[in-house]
């Protein structure tokens, strides 16, 4: 019999959950609170209080890419693709007009993406390689290309330069 405390034995590291999971979870995390609050209060409309959702699941994407997690980074482009895709559904209901049936539909379409990005959210928190229908092919071919890219590398006072500048016994640019 195992003791409970036992850890499982999980493929990717802890960071790469984590990360992946605040990437597909961050519409409830940071867009939800943002629709109410400067929704609701402020009276901005909610496809664009969604935006940051798109922006913070990118950031992460690239902070993967640049730590080579190939997992990671595509996990963060499929949440980021996601989020955009639900941000344009719900501008493209408000610009319908709230009494439209398409404007109902694509409002609904909307919320039910936002539950499956949840469900991924959840999936790759505890590990699980998630993929969301549709778009996965293309988004893994996107991002292995990514990663085969040379990365570049900006310091603070100096201008940017490529990985290949950092080789032992040369000085970095000035």
């Amino acid at each position: 019999m195992q003791d409970a405390t036992e850890h499982k034995n999980y493929i990717f590291s802890k960071f790469e959950r984590q990360g992946s999971a605040i990437a597909h979870g961050s519409g409830l995390v940071i867009g939800l609170p943002l629709i109410l609050l400067l929704g609701f209060i402020v009276g901005l409309q909610p496809a664009f209080a969604y935006i940051p959702s798109v922006i913070i699941s990118y950031m992460i994407a690239r902070s993967f890419r640049r730590r080579r997690r190939a997992w990671g980074a595509f996990q963060g482009m499929q949440a980021a693709v996601v989020h955009l895709g639900i941000v344009l559904l719900a501008l493209s209901a408000h610009l319908l007009g709230p009494a439209s049936r398409p404007s109902q539909f694509l409002f609904m379409a909307a919320t039910l993406i936002f539950f499956y990005s949840l469900w991924g959210a959840w999936d790759t928190l505890l590990g699980h390689d998630f993929r969301y229908i549709g778009i996965n092919g293309l988004l893994h071919r996107v991002s292995q290309s990514n990663l085969k890219r040379q990365e570049r590398k900006r310091g603070l006072f100096r201008p940017y330069r490529t990985g290949n500048d950092d080789l032992p016994g040369q000085k970095p640019p000035v």
